[in-house]
């Protein structure tokens, strides 16, 4: 079965869930991690489009989605 990847708010942080897990989290406007995402799981990449329309997961140094 493959696995599903979603963006959720909890009304303060935005963060990448992946499998049922938050993997990254999207830095704060104001900080030196603004407009990235930060891993919160060993060997998650988390990646934006410059328009910020999709996402591209990497695990392990694997693309998977």
């Amino acid at each position: 079965m493959p696995k599903k990847a979603m963006v959720q708010s909890d009304g303060k942080d935005v963060f990448v869930v992946y499998d049922g897990v938050r993997i990254a989290k999207r830095g704060h406007p104001g900080t030196r991690h603004a407009g990235t995402w930060i891993s919160l799981q060993p060997g998650f990449e988390v990646i934006s489009s410059p328009d910020h329309a999709f996402l591209t997961i990497y695990e392990h140094d694997k693309q998977v989605h």
